[in-house]
């Protein structure tokens, strides 16, 4: 038999084990799996909402609705049920074109047929739709027994319509330009009229602060406007102001209610170059960080603000403010400030330093409130009326007062000791009235009294480690710009709902706390809490609760009480069988880890089993959720597939030390493995596998160079070089690689320039040679945040080397893999490359593994 016979055969055999593969995705049982969701508690204690979701097969869902905590509904359907006015709900099915309204106490169904894009405002009963039979626009209010209509009309006759977000307000303009613009008090039904607005409207922007609206005749994907109109729709008054429409704008946003600003985007020539031939990159470059839409533009451009005071009848074009962006505050306050101002890449874009300043429009004026601040939306809040602007810095917390320009408070922060990404978001919250912000320091929750200037501990933490979650509604956001300043504000301060997780006993609680009393709703529990509801005056309180081996299940605390709401009927037997454990143990400095250990469903202490270990960074805050078996796996890897196949799965903390990210992690895995080697006989040691994706694909890749501890690994969208990384361009984050390193994910202790050693120890390529572990790799062509070409790199070493590997590159696919198609093909891929390795699993399905990875000796020369 020839080569090209041996080839013909070989591809029809391929072609035909690859078909073979992506069919074995069926899962035992698939039909039985299910998930509860908590999905809400009406304002008035009474109506709770659950909604199962079957995890195969939508066509089973239903949902459960509960009057007093006793059952009133429960009805197979996969369309979202939402709490309405009082005791009743809604839902709204778009494939049949109907909503309805449902009494849960006599379970009177109120109907409205051929509704399409229905707008909900529960709070005043109202529904506003186009009623698709006969092509009219209706508000009407549910009143009982009927639906009573408050406004209609043709479509055909209406230009445009727009709610605001409060969904206080709705806005019409008729095509009969005589009409002028209407607006509909959706609280009051009171309509005010303008008829002296005719020119036709395309765009509508609500001010987020003021009772302003914008109104362009331009749509939203074209921001050259030739004109806006300024529209206080409290007082009526408007004005129509002129704009160049050959240049772009920034969204409009109002300073007072007679004055607003807009930032203009303007030409400074065309670039000595053409566009479509070269890209000139430079490091003195304001629009640095570039991406592929500016790099295309042959124009540059600068920006600069204008502002209208229709009051004063005056326009400013304060060269003080070119190149900057701003916030308005109120009718003569700024706050500003410059992302692009310092020549410093070491954070993310949105995090790199900037001054912040006020700017007073009357006396052009800036006065600086903090010099260089760092990654803002972290370490700065905006209080709700604009009167404090909050700042950390070099572990003070500051508390400005905008009002008299000056710092009135500071603190001492106190951080956690463990700096874990998995626990970093800061807790920061003001009451509505200003009085009240909360932060946490120490691990203990915070108050500080605006009016007092004094502070005040809520919740002690005992001196343990512990994170806070607010459950409290939070107000509309009042600014425009709210990605760089973080602005959160209690819609109702008086009752606080917080959850509390201690980092080091792995224990949650739940707490109401009520002029100065505290309850605890849920005390010290290994579950997982989530999906938190309740009513308006907190006395109903719903809520999720979930562990390893058991799915979520509902609780209802009321009046003091706690109950059982609803368990998910799931057959036990499908999670009863599921252990795991908690393995603690210390890497070489000494630091307190854990990791979760995870048993194979037909385990027997006097059997040997193989064991999966997939690693990221710390990871046992895992430990309490429960998991599906599923083919659909961005990453390929879907532990409950390998524990019904009888594997353990063991998931590991790393911790990065002074060492570097990739040492780290090798020290952290081998000190874990060793610990649970010696805690659980049954694991094989023989048969060990090693997973990662993303930062994990690189600390795989890092370790296979290093040990020989794992029989087989598979790495995902992971770096191979570092220094190569460190000094690339991340299209993803809009920022030089290099701030991953410094400031990011990879932690390392110094730059490179100051430890060059340090990234050479910690660069994978470098000691590609050492490979002894059949590693699979794979990621998407498409991929621009590790870039796919680092996997390549780390081919072509093991290439050169001649060492057995296969990397798979998906060729639609980005950071994780997103078809459906590719999902279950890499799936199946790593479960099969594990099953040949570990298990020895020389079948149909893992033919592709041997075929790939075999290299004949008598072709290899030395050289």
């Amino acid at each position: 038999m020839n080569t090209k016979t041996i080839n013909i055969i070989s591809s029809l055999l391929l072609f035909i084990l690859s078909i073979v593969t992506s069919s074995a995705q069926t899962i035992r049982d698939s039909l039985q799996y299910s998930e509860l969701n908590n999905r809400s508690v009406s304002k008035n204690n009474n109506i709770a909402i659950i909604h199962k979701y079957n995890k195969f097969d939508s066509k089973r869902d239903s949902v459960f609705i509960f009057n007093k905590s006793k059952l009133s509904l429960n009805t197979q359907t996969s369309i979202p049920y939402k709490n309405f006015k009082e005791n009743k709900v809604s839902y709204y099915d778009l494939n049949k074109q109907t909503l309805q309204i449902i009494d849960i106490h006599s379970l009177k169904k109120q109907t409205i047929f051929n509704v399409a894009k229905p707008t909900i405002i529960e709070d005043y009963e109202l529904i506003f739709y186009l009623d698709t039979s006969s092509n009219i626009y209706r508000l009407v209010k549910v009143q009982f027994n009927k639906f009573e209509e408050i406004w209609n009309s043709p479509q055909d006759l209406v230009n445009i319509t727009s709610i605001n977000q409060n969904r206080q307000l709705l806005l019409i303009q008729y095509k009969d330009a005589a009409k002028g613009i209407e607006i509909i008090n959706l609280k009051t039904l009171k309509k005010t009229v303008n008829k002296h607005i005719t020119d036709p409207i395309k765009q509508v922007i609500w001010d987020k602060r003021l009772p302003i609206v914008f109104l362009s005749p331009n749509l939203y994907s074209d921001n050259k406007y030739p004109y806006l109109i300024f529209l206080n729709y409290n007082t009526n008054f408007f004005k129509k102001q002129e704009l160049n429409p050959t240049i772009s704008y920034s969204t409009p946003e109002a300073i007072s209610e007679h004055s607003f600003k807009i930032i203009q985007y303007y030409n400074l020539g065309n670039k000595p170059y053409d566009v479509n031939k070269l890209e000139l990159w430079s490091t003195n470059d304001r629009a640095f960080p570039i991406n592929k839409e500016s790099a295309t533009l042959q124009n540059t451009t600068t920006n600069d603000h204008i502002i209208f005071d229709f009051k004063a009848n005056q326009i400013y074009q304060p060269e003080i403010l070119n190149k900057q962006e701003s916030i308005a505050l109120n009718e003569n306050l700024l706050l500003v400030y410059d992302s692009n101002q310092y020549l410093d890449y070491t954070s993310q874009y949105s995090a790199r330093p900037r001054d912040i300043s006020l700017y007073d429009i009357k006396e052009n004026k800036l006065s600086l409130i903090t010099k260089a601040q760092r990654n803002t939306f972290n370490t700065t809040s905006l209080s709700p009326l604009a009167n404090y602007f909050v700042y950390i810095k070099m572990g003070v917390i500051y508390f400005y007062n905008t009002k008299y320009k000056t710092v009135e408070s500071t603190f001492n922060l106190k951080e956690d000791e463990l700096k874990l990404r998995s626990y970093i978001g800061r807790f920061r919250y003001w009451s509505k009235d200003e009085k009240f912000f909360y932060f946490v320091s120490d691990s203990n929750l915070m108050q500080y009294n605006t009016e007092g200037k004094t502070f005040k501990t809520i919740i002690n933490s005992g001196n343990s480690n512990s994170h806070y979650k607010l459950h409290n509604s939070l107000a509309p956001k009042k600014y425009n710009i709210d990605s760089q300043t973080h602005s959160n504000t209690i819609l109702d301060n008086s009752k606080l709902l917080i959850e509390k997780y201690n980092i080091k006993d792995d224990t949650s609680s739940l707490w109401v706390i009520e002029n100065n009393k505290q309850t605890e709703v849920v005390s010290n529990t290994k579950d997982h809490i989530s999906e938190v509801q309740y009513s308006e005056d907190f006395k109903t309180i719903t809520y999720c609760v979930e562990n390893y081996n058991k799915p979520k299940t509902v609780y209802i605390y009321q009046n003091g009480q706690t109950k059982l709401l609803l368990e998910n009927t799931m057959p036990k037997e499908l999670y009863t069988w599921k252990q795991q454990k908690l393995v603690l143990y210390k890497d070489e400095y000494k630091n307190d880890l854990k990791g979760i250990l995870f048993y194979p469903k037909d385990f027997d202490k006097n059997q040997s089993y193989p064991m999966i270990t997939s690693i990221y960074e710390i990871q046992h805050d895992l430990f309490n959720r429960f998991t599906y078996p599923s083919y659909l796996n961005s990453d390929g890897f879907n532990e409950e597939i390998y524990l019904e196949n009888n594997y353990f799965v063991f998931l590991p903390d790393i911790l990065d030390t002074q060492k570097g990210t990739g040492l780290s992690a090798l020290d952290c895995v081998e000190q874990s493995i060793n610990t649970v080697l010696k805690q659980e006989k049954a694991i094989d040691k023989n048969r060990l596998g090693l997973f990662g994706f993303s930062h994990g694909g690189y600390e795989t890749n890092f370790i296979v160079t290093q040990t020989n501890l794992f029989k087989a690994a598979v790495s995902g969208a992971g770096n191979s070089d570092i220094i190569r990384s460190y000094f690339s361009y991340n299209e993803n984050f809009m920022s030089p690689f290099f701030f991953q390193f410094e400031n990011g994910q990879y932690k390392m202790p110094k730059p490179f320039n100051e430890d060059k050693e340090l990234y050479l120890l910690n660069s994978p390529i470098l000691f590609a040679n050492q490979i002894k572990t059949p590693l699979l790799s794979f990621t998407g062509k498409q991929d621009q945040n590790i870039n796919w070409e680092q996997q390549q790199g780390f081919f072509m070493a093991m290439l050169r080397y001649n060492i057995p590997h296969v990397a798979l590159f998906y060729k639609n696919e980005g950071h994780g893999l997103n078809l459906k198609e590719n999902q279950i093909d890499i799936t199946n891929r790593i479960k099969n490359w594990f099953d040949y390795y570990l298990k020895d699993i020389n079948s149909p399905e893992t033919y592709w593994v041997k075929y790939n990875t075999k290299i004949e000796k008598e072709r290899l020369i030395s050289n």
